[in-house]
């Protein structure tokens, strides 16, 4: 294994990272909630990916697997969004339109021949670092630490939820068995918030007492959050389209990755139990007092395969 560093706004460092490699995973994307330059969401998601896929056919790379996201259907009405269903809604949150806008790219380099596969991960959970971007990680780490005491609205709101590990398993087998110009969904159960809850507390043997919020109260704070911010430049703590996005169920089917991909769904029970012993020693070395980021670069590192 070799490590390359590099960006994707810079080609060069693709030029030299890509050099001798059959196949390529791109999986870099800015994914946070909010950029002070909100530019940057499509020059790390639009313009980067349009630079991978032009270097990749440059230096001769054979398949290219896309990782997207689920976010480009957005909100569902009643049944699970398909591989062939319409966005229903329009655009308001950046990462979202930005990774739409990056799939109209792939589709582009695959009608010149390009052999490229997207894959569509749900929310995902499992092991890894507490970033601005990892939401269940923050609600997980949050509930250990006494933090997170809250459901949104009723907690009736169904979210569809991709075991980490089996989503790299996906990607893997996309490389492998996937048809260039598909896409392939690779997400887990359909959880409700207050299902959510529940098994966090069975499997954490943590009991907390939650709080429903209602959501019009989650719009009004997202609202001052968003006026804090543009008259201090300070970031926000939550935004009103995330608010709004509260409202409605995001259900996902994978059946055509369990179909054509072999992907297999790690019960959620199972997966979010391993997540929390996976974030309680994330909190036991950090009391030790242990560098948290490098222990996670050098976990992650050992997980970095560029194929050649």
């Amino acid at each position: 294994m070799e490590a390359a560093e590099g960006n994707i706004l810079y080609r060069q460092s693709l030029e030299r990272a890509m050099q001798g490699c059959r196949q390529v995973y791109h999986t870099a994307a800015l994914a946070k909630m909010w950029c002070r330059n909100a530019n940057d969401y499509h020059e790390t998601n639009v313009t980067g990916t349009r630079n991978v896929l032009e270097i990749a056919g440059h230096t001769g790379v054979e398949k290219m697997v896309y990782t997207s996201t689920c976010g480009v259907w957005g909100p569902t009405v009643k049944h699970p969004m398909t591989e062939a269903d319409p966005r229903i809604a329009g655009f308001p949150i950046a990462y979202e339109r930005t990774k739409y806008l990056a799939e109209l790219e792939v589709n582009n380099f695959v009608k010149q021949g390009m052999q490229v596969v997207t894959v569509n991960p749900s929310r995902l959970y499992g092991r890894g670092p507490i970033t601005d971007s990892n939401t269940v990680g923050k609600m997980v780490s949050g509930y250990l630490r006494g933090r997170w005491r809250f459901i949104p609205g009723n907690g009736q709101q169904v979210a569809n939820y991709a075991f980490l590990d089996d989503v790299v398993a996906g990607h893997i087998a996309a490389m492998d068995k996937g048809i260039p110009g598909e896409r392939y969904i690779l997400g887990g159960e359909d959880i409700s918030f207050n299902s959510f809850f529940d098994t966090l507390q069975q499997v954490s043997g943590r009991q907390l007492g939650m709080m429903h919020i209602p959501l019009k109260a989650i719009e009004i704070y997202s609202r001052m959050q968003w006026l804090k911010t543009k008259l201090t430049g300070l970031p926000p703590v939550f935004l009103p389209e995330f608010a709004e996005r509260l409202k409605y169920d995001q259900k996902y089917s994978s059946d055509k990755a369990i179909a054509q991909l072999n992907y297999r769904i790690t019960p959620f029970a199972d997966g979010l139990r391993k997540t929390v012993v996976h974030i309680k020693s994330i909190m036991d070395a950090k009391a030790g007092g242990a560098n948290i980021q490098q222990q996670e670069w050098e976990s992650q590192r050992q997980e970095i395969r560029i194929i050649s």
